[in-house]
């Protein structure tokens, strides 16, 4: 047992018990500490997959109904019934929604491979026998998959900022008619400030995940065991 497990161990036992009060019972083992915490952490990813997998048929059934819009609106537009900013408003809300979808499911991706890795290191500290090649792999889709949904998100959000652009610009319009009150204006402000600021981020960040090491199948079978 590595020396980091057994100050994790005590660490654990010092927090659990009030000042003063003596354990009582088996001491626990830091393997068991260590499966305990990692099949908590599963429980949490596993909670963070359902949630995920809601998500995306939230987003699809988003995308079914405002693709239902968008054609409605495309037929209006061939008859002049509506103007080119609300056909453009239809039109930057179904990519949003498309581009959504794709990051909701690497999401998914990323979420799952995080489950079954944490299931796996409980496997391991039960007792369980897990390859480290196997282990490796699991990690490995976890990390690509965290980082192939980076530029997606971009694109999602670069596509929520020009739909939340063009929906401040049709509140402005309204506004100025009388059609819609000034706290409609000022929320779609609000909403294009944290679009931009959003797309902003994600676009700065992109480049951190590659940076960040990603140990190669050698690297961790040369680590002491």
């Amino acid at each position: 047992m590595s020396r980091a497990l057994q100050v994790v161990g005590a660490v654990v036992l010092a927090l659990a018990l009030p000042a003063g009060l003596k354990a009582e019972g088996v001491p626990v083992t830091s393997d068991q500490v260590m499966m305990l915490y990692f099949t908590d952490s599963g429980r949490s990813f596993g909670y963070q997959v359902m949630m995920a997998r809601i998500n995306i048929d939230t987003v699809k059934a988003d995308l079914e109904r405002d693709a239902a819009i968008l054609k409605r609106n495309e037929e209006l537009f061939a008859r002049s019934a509506i103007s080119q900013l609300d056909l453009e408003i239809s039109q930057l809300k179904d990519a949003w929604n498309r581009k959504q979808l794709i990051v909701a499911q690497k999401n998914l991706v990323y979420l799952s491979a995080e489950y079954e890795a944490m299931s796996r290191m409980a496997e391991h500290f039960a007792g369980g026998t897990v390859m480290v090649e196997d282990l490796y792999a699991v990690f490995r889709r976890g990390w690509e998959a965290g980082c192939d949904k980076g530029p997606d998100e971009v694109v999602a959000h670069q596509a929520w900022a020009a739909f939340a652009e063009k929906s401040l610009e049709r509140a402005r319009q309204l506004n100025a008619r009388g059609g819609v009150p000034d706290s409609e204006v000022l929320e779609r402000e609000a909403q294009l400030a944290m679009a931009r600021s959003n797309f902003q981020n994600r676009q700065a960040g992109l480049d951190r995940c590659k940076a960040v090491l990603f140990p190669s199948l050698e690297q961790v079978m040369a680590a002491p065991r």
